[in-house]
């Protein structure tokens, strides 16, 4: 069965099944999903499980976000992620591909990169490799739906789209005085498009991202 993953600052919070057509989701007690968030509209948004399974805008006032860009309506695909307000919900569907682990790479400082979760549920042709620090050279595959790259003083998130890559800012978490960068540009609250030979830095760690 299809489901949302919803996450806070980077935290899995709870699963919701899509057993049933409508599914609400708003800062009102009446939604199926209630949401204590300030930035959330009444009604903010509804998921639609028909043929496939959708997600609607509700009028609300911050708008919702499908991979960071402001949608009205549009079809989920598995590993699609859905930001409504300040929380973040992954559409997974099980005749796709599980919910993944990622691989984490600690900031230059800590010394080390470090690759958790099991086995790579698909080949990658692309891959991030650390140009500083201790671990300079090092090659990490992105065969994850999703690399979190950082410390605990500051977290982007890598996300694949098929065999598109984007670079994600982590809500609440960093040193806003010195954001995650691409290409030396402050990385702000939306998804960029990565493309072969872009250069990351967050938390002390510069890679280059390779598109194969």
């Amino acid at each position: 069965m299809a489901k949302l993953v919803l996450t806070h600052d980077g935290a899995v919070i709870r699963e919701y099944p899509l057993d049933k057509e409508r599914i609400s989701v708003g800062r009102k007690p009446h939604n199926d999903i209630q949401m204590d968030d300030p930035t959330v509209s009444g009604e903010h948004a509804v998921f639609l499980v028909l043929q496939n399974v959708y997600v609607e805008d509700r009028n609300s006032t911050n708008g919702v976000l499908l991979n960071g860009k402001k949608v009205t309506r549009r079809q989920l695909n598995h590993g699609d992620v859905v930001r409504i307000g300040r929380h973040e919900f992954k559409f997974v569907d099980d005749k796709s591909q599980d919910f993944e682990r990622t691989v984490v790479i600690p900031a230059a400082v800590a010394g080390n990169v470090v690759a958790a979760g099991g086995k790579p549920a698909v080949s990658s042709t692309a891959s991030v490799t650390v140009i500083n620090g201790p671990k300079s050279g090092e090659v990490i595959k992105l065969d994850k739906s999703y690399t979190k790259v950082g410390s605990s003083d500051q977290v982007a998130v890598i996300a694949r789209r098929g065999g598109n890559f984007f670079i994600m800012p982590m809500p609440g978490v960093g040193n806003k005085s010195q954001p995650a960068r691409l290409n030396d540009n402050p990385i702000g609250m939306e998804s960029l498009p990565l493309k072969s030979g872009d250069m990351i830095e967050v938390g002390g760690t510069v890679l280059q991202f390779s598109l194969a």
